[in-house]
């Protein structure tokens, strides 16, 4: 849930745009390369599958490690999004998932970091402080880094731990395009900000 006592740098933002037609959203993420995104497919691909009638896999191009939903935005509340992307000064990290959870309100099965890694939860407290001063949304709840693989679970499976190692070097913004029937047209990288160096 988005806070809305927000007071940014730019306060009178027009608003998103109205439902209808073609419908796009806006989150940061960690985008893996193509090697990492082989291993978490493959470590998704071992998993089985969750109990419910409408459980299905996550498609390998569309995983992802997000770290924090924008929705809906306006042409000027993107180009706020860049800006305040632009002020994160992270450094990379390793990232290591070992973790196999399930969000049981929302059905999602997925892997993540049994530990915060200090990196990611700077990187993470950074672009949240940034986009409060674009005055755009941060979420409330607790950051539970997580990638997800599987969507329409009712409860968890019964697996061995996974263990994916990911050279996290940047952050990206992506843009969730859908069609007027809901139908998902995938994502797509608007901008990159590599991470600077760990030493």
């Amino acid at each position: 849930m988005a806070r809305r006592d927000q007071i940014g740098l730019f306060p009178d933002l027009p608003p998103p745009p109205k439902p209808g037609g073609r419908r796009a959203r806006y989150f940061f993420a960690l985008w893996p390369d193509d090697t990492v995104r082989r291993r978490l497919a493959s470590a998704a691909a071992q998993l089985p599958i969750g109990e419910g009638p409408a459980a299905y896999r996550i498609k390998p191009d569309r995983l992802h490690l997000t770290l924090a939903w924008l929705g809906e935005l306006s042409r000027a509340q993107v180009e706020a999004a860049k800006l305040a992307a632009e002020d994160v000064r992270g450094r990379q990290f390793l990232l290591r998932l070992d973790r196999l959870d399930h969000f049981a309100q929302a059905g999602v099965l997925w892997i993540g970091p049994s530990s915060l890694p200090p990196e990611l939860a700077r990187l993470k407290a950074e672009l949240d402080r940034e986009l409060l001063r674009y005055g755009l949304p941060v979420a409330e709840e607790p950051f539970v880094p997580h990638v997800s693989c599987q969507r329409n679970v009712r409860a968890p499976v019964v697996a061995a731990r996974p263990s994916v190692y990911w050279p996290a070097l940047e952050f990206v913004l992506l843009r969730s395009a859908r069609s007027a029937s809901g139908r998902a047209d995938g994502y797509r990288v608007v901008k990159r900000w590599p991470l600077g160096d760990t030493g």
